[in-house]
């Protein structure tokens, strides 16, 4: 095996580099914020070498559009642009998004492969405040693989339960959680905790991307998209800046030794949960 191959069967055996595009966006500005996604993700792919998965904020091109407006041409164009774009920078996007179905609207992250095929849909299910009188709770997990490393999705509010990411470590069998989130001050803290403690508690990455600066509702979003290793240590942080993204390397090894040396997932009680 000469030394080109072996690079490409340990990339193939558990090594996935990631990136989380942290931007301000324009509210009710679809193609302004279709271009700067265009924009960050082709900087990526022109500075940047072998990015395996772009990660890109909750509802990343449509918020502030008014919800009623949202209607399945909208979703279908959306869904283009998405697929699109990951054929042309050649890497998998995990895009935060709305879709509307007859039944009404959901809170969606989408995965494209590099071919621009969608290979994992999760929609949101802990809906936060007006969500709940707008939007249409999912019900599932979603897994999806590179590289041999098993990545589950949540979106924003999952992240306040600790019992959808301990869902995914133990039936999802992930290494890493990935968090598409539009998370607003005074709520800073919380955010830097449950990044910390969903990646501690299950002993795998945690790579969160979430929106930065002010909107037109009047809040502010955190930014601080980050990475935390499966210790519960920030490794990568872009705390408030504004139309950025890091890049960093996750190892399937990391998370193995690190569950072997700290049992959580083995030490689970349902028995005992069952029966309080």
């Amino acid at each position: 095996m000469n030394e080109d191959e072996t690079e490409d069967k340990e990339k193939m055996e558990g090594k996935v580099r990631v990136s989380s595009v942290q931007m301000h966006v324009v509210d009710n500005d679809l193609e302004a914020n279709m271009k700067k996604a265009e924009e960050m993700a082709m900087r990526i792919h022109d500075r940047e070498k072998d990015v395996d998965l772009i990660l890109y904020h909750e509802c990343c091109l449509e918020g502030g559009i008014p919800l009623d407006s949202i209607d399945e041409d909208m979703t279908r164009r959306v869904m283009e642009f998405w697929s699109n774009l990951a054929k042309k920078c050649g890497s998998h996007i995990l895009a935060g998004r709305l879709e509307r179905k007859p039944e009404g609207l959901y809170n969606k992250a989408t995965v494209f492969n590099p071919q621009g095929e969608v290979i994992a849909d999760y929609a949101k299910i802990h809906l936060f405040n007006s969500e709940r009188d707008t939007i249409l709770p999912g019900d599932q997990l979603s897994v999806f693989t590179i590289n041999g490393m098993r990545i589950g999705i949540m979106i924003c509010a999952d992240f306040g339960f600790p019992e959808l990411a301990r869902k995914y470590a133990t039936s999802g069998k992930v290494d890493v959680l990935a968090v598409s989130s539009s998370w607003a001050y005074p709520d800073d803290d919380l955010w830097d905790i449950c990044n910390r403690a969903r990646s501690a508690e299950n002993a795998c990455y945690v790579v969160s991307v979430d929106r930065v600066g002010p909107t037109c509702r009047g809040n502010v979003k955190v930014g601080r998209s980050m990475v935390c290793d499966p210790n519960g240590f920030i490794i990568a942080n872009l705390v408030e800046k504004e139309d950025i993204y890091f890049v960093t390397d996750l190892f399937k090894s990391e998370v193995d030794d690190r569950r072997k040396e700290m049992k959580w997932l083995e030490w689970i009680r349902p028995d005992v949960y069952a029966a309080m």
